[in-house]
């Protein structure tokens, strides 16, 4: 590899199903200002679950979607009697719903806890988090991103993280004098991982995730974008 030659692996996260009501054509990476518990750095809403990110890692969680729809056609596809009630209304407070959900997470094994993270393309909007009544635990502001880059995961290797079409995806990016071996996703609490057409499928107890086969190509700004090879290796028992 040429001294200026970067490699660049990118993933596409998707899950294999979704509900037309949930998501947004845009995924969103919202800072933590301690809203949530402090491992989390930034978060990001799913199709059907959710999305944090850590130091190491991240993790992803995922609700079963036949719970979320049941959910979502009691509470929002109610007509409204004469006298303005919803009559879901009186559904939805009688029944006691299930929302069976499932969390793996992955972590970049031998990874830096010190990475540095760079938000980047911050949006005009903001959200406020008023929870409890103690204001002085209320966080206001939170800014919203559209990218998140974990510089030096591994010596001369950064993770960025950013949307695509409204799908999540993230780059290894392998500077010169990186090592691409060292890269290595553990995860945990996935009930069985397996490949299939170059794509990895992490199955769970409410559906299964799945992340595009690798795409990998060498940039030099003098040569230019040149793909390489890559696919993923499962190691141990799954």
């Amino acid at each position: 590899m040429g001294r200026k030659s970067i490699i660049i692996v990118a993933f596409l996260f998707v899950t294999l199903r979704s509900i037309a009501q949930s998501g947004s054509s845009t995924f969103e990476f919202i800072e933590n200002k301690g809203q949530w518990e402090s491992a989390v750095k930034f978060r990001g809403d799913l199709a059907a679950g959710a999305f944090y990110l850590q130091a190491r890692g991240f993790t992803v969680l995922q609700h079963n979607h036949q719970d979320l729809s049941r959910i979502y056609e009691s509470t929002h596809k109610g007509l409204r009697s004469d006298k303005g009630r919803n009559e879901n209304e009186d559904r939805v407070n009688g029944n006691n719903f299930t929302l069976r959900s499932h969390a793996y997470r992955v972590t970049f094994e031998g990874g830096s806890e010190q990475a540095i993270v760079l938000p980047d393309k911050v949006l005009p909007t903001y959200n406020n988090y008023l929870i409890g009544n103690d204001p002085s635990k209320w966080q206001k502001n939170v800014k919203i991103f559209q990218a998140v880059t974990y510089k030096n995961v591994y010596p001369n290797i950064d993770v960025r993280y950013y949307s695509e079409n409204g799908k999540l995806k993230y780059d290894f990016i392998v500077y010169p004098g990186g090592d691409a071996s060292r890269i290595a996703m553990k995860y945990d609490g996935a009930t069985k991982l397996s490949i299939k057409n170059n794509e990895l499928i992490i199955k769970t107890t409410v559906g299964d995730v799945k992340e595009l086969y690798p795409y990998t190509f060498q940039f030099d700004p003098t040569k230019g974008r040149k793909e390489i090879e890559c696919k993923y290796v499962l190691v141990g028992g799954n």
